[in-house]
C-alpha cells in the first residue's frame, strides 16, 4: 500500500521535534491549547476510519493513521489560519469528518496534521421558502435530520453511516444513501460550498448551481476527498417530510428479470425512493435476516413516497404492474415495511464482521447496456480472485438506480484471513484488483459512492487513463502547488519538496 513515491515524500517531510513543537504552539494560539494534540496523544485520539485496511493495520501495531499533530478548530476562520500556517511551514494536512469511511481516505498515513472538523457543527440558516439550508461540514447527518424534523423537513441523504458520518465527509467521498433513486447522491443535494483553499483563502462559491456564470466550481470539490480544498460549509437542498409511503416486495425468476423491471421503471419517468434488487445469495443471506423470512430467488424491495397520497398510490401501483409484466410475484407489503424498519441492521453488531475476517464492499456502476455484464463479470472475478481454500463469499444487490443505469454493491467476506499482516493485505489487494479489472472490462466505473481512499487509489490510473490523471494532477497542482493537502490520495503522485 506504500509506494516508493510515498516513502520519499515521508523522508523529505520529516520535521525536527523543535519545528513540530513550534507548529503545535502556533496551532494552540489559533484554536486553544486544549484542542491540539501531539505524537502518540494525537494517534491514540484519532485511530483512523472504519475501513478494514485501517482496522487490520492498527491490530498488528502498524497503524496507517500516523499524524504528528492533531487540531480541532471551531470556525472557518480558524481553519483558514491553520491552512496559512500549514502553507508557510509545508505541513501536510488531512481533514477528518465523522471517521465513518470504509476506504481509508481519512488516514494521515504520511504524517503531518490531522484536522478534526467535527466542531464545525452548526446550522447557519434554514430557508423554509426555498427549502435550503446552510450547514457546517462537521454536522452529523443523523443529528442534522433530527433538527430538520422539528420543522417538518428532512435531508434525504440517508446513508447507513448516518449516525457517524458528517455532512463534509459525505461531500468529500461523493456519498450516497438509501433514498438516492428518487433524490440523488450527495452531489444532487449540494447547491453551493464554502471551501478553504490550501493557501488559507476562503472561497464562497455561487449560491445556486449549474448556471451561466462559468464552470460549476462547487462540484469540483465533491468527491475530491480533501485533496483540493477543505469544505467547511454547504448550502444543501431539503425536502418536506413525506405524507405518504407505499412499500412493495417482489420476487423474480431471475436477476435479469428484476433488472429489466428496474430499467423500465427508471426509463419511463417513475421515481421510487428505493429500488433494491438482491441476487439469490444476498436474498438468502441478507434480506431474509433483515425481514425474518426465507426466500428462494432474487427479490426486489421497492418504496414510493411523496406529498400527494393519490400520486404515491398511482406510482406504486404502476411500478408493481411493471414488475408483474417482467415475471415478478408480489409479496406481502409487510416484507418491504420490515426491510425499511431494519434496513441498517446488517451494518451494526452482531452482523458487522470482525478480525481475523477480511471484509470489503466493492461497488461499481454502469449504464443499463452494461449492467448485467458488470454484475456477472465482477461477481465471477471476485469469487475466483483467490484460492478457494479461503472460503470467500460474495453477495450482491443493486441499490442505487439512475435514469441511465444502476450500480452493483458487492459485500465480500473471507471468513478467516492469514495471521500475517502483509499476507492478509496482499490477499485483500488481490480481491480488489480482480474486481477493478472486471469492472473496467465490463465498461463500468470502479466505485459508485464510497470514495477512493487507500483501497482504490492504485486503480485510479486505469480508471482515468493517462490524460485523465494528467488533468486531475493539473487541477491539484494549480490549487495546491506545495502538495500539502492529503498528499498521495486519489492516486496522485506526492510532490517531494526541493
Amino acid at each position: 500500500m506504500v509506494t516508493q513515491d510515498h516513502d520519499a515524500y515521508r523522508r523529505s517531510q520529516t520535521m525536527s521535534q523543535a519545528t513540530l513543537a513550534s507548529i503545535a504552539s502556533e496551532l494552540a494560539r489559533i484554536v486553544g491549547a486544549d484542542r491540539v494534540w501531539s505524537g502518540q496523544q494525537a494517534q491514540q485520539r484519532y485511530p483512523g476510519d472504519k475501513s478494514w485496511l485501517t482496522i487490520v493495520h492498527a491490530h498488528y501495531g502498524r497503524p496507517l493513521n500516523q499524524p504528528e499533530l492533531a487540531a480541532a478548530p471551531e470556525t472557518v476562520e480558524q481553519v483558514s489560519d491553520i491552512m496559512r500556517l500549514a502553507s508557510r511551514t509545508k505541513l501536510p494536512v488531512t481533514p477528518l469528518g465523522g471517521g465513518s469511511g470504509v476506504q481509508g481516505a481519512a488516514n494521515a498515513n504520511l504524517g503531518g496534521l490531522l484536522l478534526d472538523l467535527s466542531n464545525l457543527n452548526r446550522i447557519r440558516e434554514i430557508d423554509e421558502s426555498s427549502l435550503t439550508c446552510t450547514v457546517e461540514c462537521g454536522m452529523n447527518i443523523m443529528a442534522f435530520d433530527a433538527e430538520l424534523s422539528k420543522r417538518g423537513l428532512t435531508f434525504t441523504h440517508d446513508p447507513a453511516s448516518a449516525e457517524w458520518a458528517s455532512i463534509g465527509g459525505a461531500i468529500a467521498a461523493r456519498g450516497s444513501g438509501v433514498l438516492s433513486t428518487r433524490y440523488g447522491n450527495i452531489q444532487d443535494h449540494v447547491l453551493s460550498l464554502e471551501v478553504v483553499l490550501p493557501d488559507g483563502q476562503v472561497a464562497h462559491l455561487p449560491a445556486v448551481p449549474r448556471h451561466g456564470a462559468g464552470p460549476e466550481l462547487s462540484q469540483l470539490f465533491v468527491g475530491s476527498e480533501g485533496v483540493l480544498g477543505i469544505v467547511t460549509a454547504a448550502r444543501v437542498k431539503l425536502q418536506r417530510q413525506p405524507k405518504a409511503r407505499r412499500f412493495s416486495a417482489i420476487q423474480f425468476p431471475s436477476l435479469a428479470a428484476g433488472i429489466a423491471a428496474g430499467h423500465e421503471i427508471m426509463t419511463t419517468g417513475l421515481r421510487p425512493a428505493v429500488i433494491r434488487l438482491y441476487d439469490a445469495k444476498s436474498t438468502a443471506l441478507s434480506l431474509a435476516k433483515i425481514v425474518g423470512s426465507s426466500f428462494d430467488s432474487e427479490t426486489m424491495v421497492l418504496m414510493v413516497e411523496g406529498q400527494h397520497e393519490t400520486l404515491v398510490d398511482l406510482e406504486s401501483d404502476t411500478c408493481r404492474q411493471i414488475c408483474k409484466a417482467h415475471g415478478g410475484r408480489i409479496l406481502d407489503d409487510q416484507v418491504g415495511r420490515l426491510w425499511w424498519e431494519n434496513r441498517y441492521d446488517m451494518s451494526r453488531p452482531p452482523h458487522t464482521p470482525q478480525l481475523p475476517q477480511i471484509w470489503m464492499t466493492m461497488d461499481a456502476v454502469s449504464d443499463f447496456r452494461s449492467i448485467e455484464g458488470l454484475y456477472h463479470g465482477v461477481t465471477q472475478a471476485v469469487a475466483e480472485s483467490i484460492d478457494p481454500k479461503w472460503g470467500l463469499t460474495v453477495k450482491t444487490h443493486l441499490s442505487h438506480w439512475f435514469e441511465w443505469g444502476a450500480m452493483i454493491y458487492s459485500r465480500v467476506i473471507v471468513p478467516r484471513g492469514p495471521e500475517n499482516l502483509d499476507e492478509a493485505v496482499a490477499l485483500h489487494d488481490q480481491i480488489v484488483a480482480a474486481a477493478a479489472r472486471a469492472t473496467l472490462a465490463a465498461g463500468g466505473v470502479i466505485n459508485d459512492h464510497h470514495g477512493v481512499g487507500m483501497r482504490l487509489a492504485p486503480h485510479m490510473a486505469a480508471q482515468f487513463g493517462a490524460g485523465g490523471m494528467s488533468l486531475l494532477q493539473g487541477v491539484k497542482s494549480g490549487l495546491d502547488p506545495q502538495g500539502i493537502l492529503c498528499p498521495g490520495k486519489l492516486g496522485l503522485s506526492c510532490r517531494v519538496p526541493v
